[in-house]
């Protein structure tokens, strides 16, 4: 059999470059997660960034606003000293709550980061494996199947010889009996 016009050579590279294929797709899936991920991150920090902002301002408006109340109401200082520090412990709280979050999520990605990078690894060795046996198996097959056709070649060979030598002793016979034939009548 010629290399370039076996089928099962072409099965082989059909398969092999399936499984690089998958390989390559799995690839991209994950590198596509991990992106993903990142900006999802991104966002939800920019975001954090902007509700920070948004509540320090907010902040201010209602510091700004006890403070007008403090001088337009003579005596109401102490009473709105705690309102002060009531508003601050919650703004700090949610402020506190929201830097948490982030941390979480940043944890969290990073742990899915190297998860999904141990198991492409995992994944890449395991290819490996597979490729190298896949390729020891097609080497194989394709030698059992070229020693197959020579010895079935040799066979086909020491089989017309020995028919033409059985046609020849036939025909030795035939004559011989034709001759005894011939002999008796």
């Amino acid at each position: 059999m010629t290399d370039d016009k076996n089928p099962f050579r072409s099965a082989f590279e059909l398969q092999r470059q399936a499984i690089e294929g998958s390989q390559r797709a799995l690839t991209h899936s994950l590198e596509f997660q991990r992106e993903l991920n990142r900006a999802v991150l991104t966002g939800l920090e920019h975001g954090a960034d902007l509700n920070d902002r948004g509540a320090e301002t907010t902040r201010e408006t209602l510091h700004q606003t006890l403070d007008a109340i403090e001088q337009l109401v003579p005596g109401s200082a102490t009473g709105l000293e705690q309102v002060r520090d009531a508003i601050d412990e919650q703004f700090d709280a949610a402020s506190e709550a929201g830097q948490q979050a982030i941390e979480a999520a940043e944890s969290g990605v990073e742990g899915v980061e190297g998860a999904s990078e141990s198991y492409l690894e995992t994944v890449d060795r395991q290819m490996d494996t597979l490729l190298a046996a896949h390729e020891d198996f097609e080497s194989q097959t394709l030698s059992f199947l070229d020693e197959t056709e020579r010895q079935l070649e040799t066979m086909q060979e020491e089989a017309e010889g020995q028919v033409e030598e059985q046609i020849d002793r036939l025909q030795q016979q035939m004559e011989q009996l034709r001759d005894q034939l011939g002999d008796q009548s």
